[in-house]
């Protein structure tokens, strides 16, 4: 085998990143003409991976899809593999990245409209003109560019990202997008999918690993590599598997609704086991005997110490975790609405206190969907326990409650719970904390509150066309309501030493 040179090399990486630029302009012609597009959002993706790629360049670490490309190139020129651990190969992959770092930066750029900024700044690249002229406008010689599956993916996930889905949500359909890319091919004509790329992303799913779509170690690896290595092994919850599969069909049913497509491919192709997801996966309220366990236990009649909730002790601490169950039982809102509340979200309006629940970015406060933003009254129950002398001060309502790694308010605490139900015993494979939600409905429907009036209480869509008439339910209509419900449970907070 010849010996390769740093040059030889160096000609490789500017070969792949001038292929690679060259696709870029052609995608800064076409996204920018399609009435979907998200020019924020698209620009913000790309900065986003550039941070990816400059940690990889930090660490020297090189994704198997990266050495995958690597030794790709590399077989254009010599017969053989070069070895991993080579300094020409670590050479090689490096320029990868610099080269996919460089280019999501150009592109960036020309989305921006900054053509004064397109000029290659890392000196790997220096010299290398980015100036290919994209087609004339209204020129018949020029065929339009055809829809690929990755360019409608793209106009998809922007589309729901401006007027559907809340960031957890597009960070889950982006692992599903990108993983229907992988089995299908992204460069396929949209036009031309059909029943056997469904089947072929189904069954991705249905044999992907657990967390394989969340674990950071999994970066690099290909669904087809991790399909092939967990052969025989578990797999997906089947929920999970449901869930994933539903997105990537919502991007079939928008693309058929926007014309991209003619008709839904394989519409009739169901998950194995789809039959049993609601049987299964349903959560159910707390029962009478769960919620009295739940509140006689140390959270709520003394505990050890501020890490030690579950044994019996001296103290009482008023703190998120002592409020936000009870918040949930009264007043049938979200962990995730619960967990981000301000100081400033408790209002009173006609002597009625109530939630204001809202969202807002500059605070990271998200919803799940545009009806859930409201006003639900303060449960008399919550005001006897004194929930108003908790909220005082400004900033967050629950500040002890700590942003997880996914982002979210909801993150760490959802964890904390579930551990807390185990120590007390009153977990079920059926309970979560969102019984609590299921438990306030039954509770609504046991003092026959209207339905009007329980929706909006509950932060759901209206869909009647008498719902369009008028400003919805009184604050006052819904306090009178909400103060009758009630779970025929002992609620004795102890009055010990508090240490919130």
């Amino acid at each position: 085998m010849p010996e390769l040179t740093s040059e030889d090399i160096s000609s490789l990486i500017r070969g792949y990143f001038k292929d690679a630029v060259s696709q870029s302009i052609e995608l800064a012609y076409i996204l920018p003409r399609d009435h979907l597009y998200d020019q924020a959002g698209e620009i913000g993706s790309l900065k986003e991976r550039m941070q990816e790629l400059e940690a990889l360049l930090a660490r020297r670490s090189w994704p198997a899809s990266v050495q995958s490309e690597a030794h790709a190139l590399l077989g254009t020129i010599i017969p053989e593999k070069l070895a991993p651990a080579s300094e020409r190969f670590q050479q090689l992959c490096q320029g990868i990245l610099r080269a996919d770092h460089e280019n999501a930066r150009i592109l960036a750029a020309m989305l921006a409209g900054k053509y004064h900024e397109v000029a290659p700044q890392d000196p790997i690249f220096a010299g290398i003109l980015v100036n290919d002229p994209p087609p004339v406008p209204g020129d018949d010689t020029v065929a339009p560019a055809e829809q690929t599956l990755a360019s409608v993916a793209t106009l998809f996930h922007a589309y729901k990202v401006k007027h559907d889905w809340v960031a957890k949500t597009a960070a889950d359909a982006n692992r599903v997008l990108s993983l229907a890319k992988s089995i299908i091919g992204e460069k396929k004509p949209f036009k031309t999918l059909g029943i056997d790329d469904v089947k072929a992303v189904r069954d991705a799913i249905a044999s992907l690993p657990p967390n394989y779509m969340k674990v950071a170690a999994n970066k690099g690896i290909s669904p087809k590599d991790a399909i092939k290595a967990n052969a025989g092994g578990p797999t997906l919850a089947l929920k999970t598997q449901d869930k994933y599969y539903t997105m990537f069909r919502q991007l079939l049913i928008w693309a058929h609704h926007e014309g991209y497509i003619d008709k839904v491919p394989g519409e009739g192709v169901r998950l194995a086991g789809s039959a049993k997801v609601d049987a299964t996966g349903k959560r159910k309220p707390y029962s009478r005997e769960q919620l009295q366990v739940i509140f006689a236990s140390p959270l709520y009649k003394g505990n050890l110490s501020e890490t030690t909730r579950h044994k019996p002790g001296a103290l009482l601490i008023r703190d998120g975790k002592f409020w936000v169950p009870l918040i949930a039982l009264y007043s049938g809102m979200r962990m995730g609405e619960i967990v981000q509340l301000l100081v400033t979200d408790i209002k009173t309006q006609d002597g009625i206190a109530y939630f204001d629940v809202s969202k807002s970015e500059s605070d990271d406060k998200t919803l799940k969907t545009r009806s859930s933003e409201r006003k639900v009254p303060v449960h008399k129950v919550l005001l006897d326990l004194g929930l108003l002398e908790h909220a005082h001060g400004s900033g967050r309502m629950f500040p002890d409650i700590k942003k997880g790694e996914d982002g979210y308010f909801s993150h760490n605490f959802s964890k904390w719970w579930g551990r807390y139900t185990r120590q007390i015993k009153v977990s079920t494979q059926n309970t979560a904390f969102h019984s609590f939600r299921h438990s306030f409905k039954d509770a609504l429907q046991a003092v026959e509150a209207p339905e009007y009036i329980s929706k909006a209480l509950m932060g759901h869509s209206d869909k009647d066309v008498h719902a369009g008439y008028g400003l919805g339910p009184t604050l006052s209509s819904m306090k009178k309501t909400i103060d009758k419900v009630a779970y025929g449970i002992e609620l004795i907070i102890a009055e010990i030493a508090d240490d919130g």
